[in-house]
């Protein structure tokens, strides 16, 4: 099953990126990765990654989320992740990127969390 993904604008200038499936090496993935670096250069500065809905993601998967996490953070703004539990969220454990990416365990404390003043000028 490859990866569906839907991208919406929510309230305070969030934008949302809903993802299902498998998120894996493949071209479903550089396309997702290609939207989401364009809507960064388009000038949104708050994402939340749904990744709540992914069944199964790899080494490309996880690299492409710490790859845009890092042009977002270079672009002055926050991208947050909404995990559901299970293996996706261990991988970003064995992985670390539970540590420099912030984690959520639902879309709505997720949106709290990057709607915040202080959210796009933390992380000094």
């Amino acid at each position: 099953m490859a990866v569906h993904y839907e991208f919406r604008q929510e309230e305070h200038g969030v934008t949302a990126a809903i993802l299902t499936g498998q998120l894996n090496l493949g071209n479903r993935l550089m396309d997702f990765e290609h939207q989401l670096k364009q809507r960064i250069e388009e000038g949104s500065r708050k994402i939340v990654l749904d990744l709540s809905g992914l069944t199964y993601i790899d080494s490309a998967g996880l690299g492409m989320v710490a790859t845009c996490a890092g042009i977002m953070s270079k672009a002055g703004g926050k991208l947050v992740v909404v995990l559901a539990g299970g293996k996706i969220a261990q991988m970003f454990q064995l992985t670390r990127l539970d540590q420099v990416i912030g984690i959520y365990p639902d879309f709505r404390s997720a949106c709290a969390a990057i709607s915040e003043p202080s959210a796009a000028a933390s992380g000094a």
